[in-house]
């Protein structure tokens, strides 16, 4: 089934500060989503000079899927919304690619939310055993086609292998282009996270989705700490939640942090999921996040 999800959806992306990509030279909406087209070199699923947005359904995926990180390296992530219905294709989600990159969770599939305001129940998972799922994939007419497209589109392609991304791009063409009965087209594709052995979901979007319904909510600059084979530490450095008149993001100049007036008291309670932002942190019950209210009000106080 071809995931669908409302509007409200955050979305993640990270750049690594370089010469090029930095507070001093200043960075725009345009280098927080796809490059310029004549900078665009193939990739799973773009040709040469054909701009694609790739970003990840969750926030751990931006560091993975960019080259080792090592200490002390800095980058960008940012969570951006989107503000329309959002329909893609979904390239990966076998069965045979799961057990080959040996993720840690079932094949997912796609429902539509129980309720039409909220996309919280956009994916769940199938509580089959593993009996039934063969017996559903044996009656799968279709299934050697989709699991040679998963195959040769999730392949692990290494630097200076890039040629190899010509056979992805020809297998993600042939899941994009127009859906006849809802009069509308694919926004792009979903597919799982290489470089998180499956765990993970990236997307790659057209730039009509973007450019119309694709919307900044906040931008973080951090600190790889002590990264290893499977994780990594980050320390939060700074903050942006706006950008200038030159259309520059504007940074606070420190982490996202709450301020009480003088002689205030606060209370703060860790709420399982993510904030207003789409930002949550890492807990063994699952993501989660930091909600603080007035001591003697109950008035929230907003993290700045």
């Amino acid at each position: 089934m071809t995931p669908v999800f409302d509007p409200g959806l955050f979305l993640y992306r990270a750049r690594p500060v370089s010469t090029t990509f930095n507070k001093e030279n200043g960075i725009g909406r345009k280098d927080l989503i796809y490059p310029p087209k004549p900078r665009v070199r193939l990739g799973r699923l773009n040709r040469s000079e054909q701009p694609v947005f790739y970003t990840s359904m969750h926030k751990e995926p931006v560091f993975f899927e960019k080259p080792r990180c090592e200490g002390g390296q800095r980058t960008r992530p940012v969570i951006l919304e989107t503000a329309e219905k959002l329909i893609v294709n979904n390239i990966g989600y076998t069965e045979y690619v799961f057990r080959l990159f040996g993720a840690h969770r079932a094949v997912p599939r796609w429902e539509k939310p129980s309720d039409p305001n909220s996309n919280k129940d956009a994916i769940s998972l199938p509580e089959f055993s593993a009996e039934s799922v063969e017996k559903v994939l044996s009656e799968d007419e279709c299934r050697e086609i989709h699991e040679a497209f998963s195959k040769y589109f999730m392949k692990s392609v290494a630097s200076g292998d890039e040629h190899q991304y010509k056979l992805t791009t020809a297998i993600g063409e042939l899941h994009l282009g127009d859906i006849k009965n809802l009069g509308t087209r694919f926004a792009g594709a979903l597919y799982p996270s290489t470089r998180m052995w499956a765990n993970g979901d990236n997307l790659a979007l057209l730039p009509w989705f973007v450019d119309k319904h694709l919307e900044f909510r906040k931008a973080l600059h951090v600190r790889i700490d002590a990264p290893t084979d499977t994780g990594f530490s980050v320390t939060y450095l700074d903050s942006a939640r706006g950008f200038d008149d030159s259309g520059n993001l504007i940074w606070s100049g420190k982490p996202p942090h709450w301020s009480l007036d003088p002689g205030k008291e606060g209370k703060f309670t860790f709420v399982l999921g993510l904030d207003e932002d789409g930002d949550f942190l890492k807990s063994k019950n699952g993501p989660g996040h930091w909600v603080a209210v007035d001591a003697v009000t109950g008035e929230p106080i907003r993290m700045r």
